[in-house]
């Protein structure tokens, strides 16, 4: 099966090692413990990030590109799962062939269209700071859904061939 779109096998543990911690500080985040996370003040550059009386912390004289000082936790957070389940959902697995192929690709659409339901419902019942949560954990939904229901389809397909 030639699939040079996906990573060779061993990064898929790669991504559950490192999805662990970073979900685990995200959970952190998103309840509201920030204290109970590392600082990481650092300057970047923001865009359109607003006039001064908004945000005391721009330095520059253009409102549209900004320096602001920034702890970068989140970003840390937002890219440490970014690649870590980009590893879970693209890595190769040991018996790759036609139906893993195709395991991966229904799962996908599946992962798609329980998002597309997700993201309709939380928008008629969420409002406030509960929709932004929601949209924060949406960004993740799409390669979580799918390395879920991807693993249950493969554990299912090889416990029912060992039985045949």
């Amino acid at each position: 099966m030639n699939s040079n779109y996906l990573f060779p096998t061993v990064c898929k543990r790669v991504g559950w090692v490192l999805f662990v911690p970073f979900a685990i500080m995200g959970l952190i985040l998103m309840f509201g413990h920030e204290d109970w996370l590392p600082a990481l003040p650092c300057k970047a550059i923001a865009l359109f990030n607003g006039p001064e009386w908004i945000t005391e912390k721009a330095v520059g004289p253009s409102p549209v590109v900004q320096i602001i000082t920034e702890n970068m936790i989140e970003e840390v957070i937002i890219i440490g799962l970014v690649i870590a389940l980009g590893l879970i959902a693209f890595s190769r697995e040991k018996d790759e062939d036609e139906f893993v192929e195709h395991l991966r690709a229904k799962s996908l659409v599946w992962s798609l269209k329980v998002n597309m339901v997700l993201i309709l419902i939380a928008t008629l019942f969420l409002y406030d700071s509960n929709f932004l949560v929601f949209t924060w954990t949406y960004l993740f939904g799409v390669p979580l859904l799918f390395a879920i229901k991807f693993e249950i389809e493969l554990y299912h397909f090889r416990h029912q061939s060992n039985e045949e």
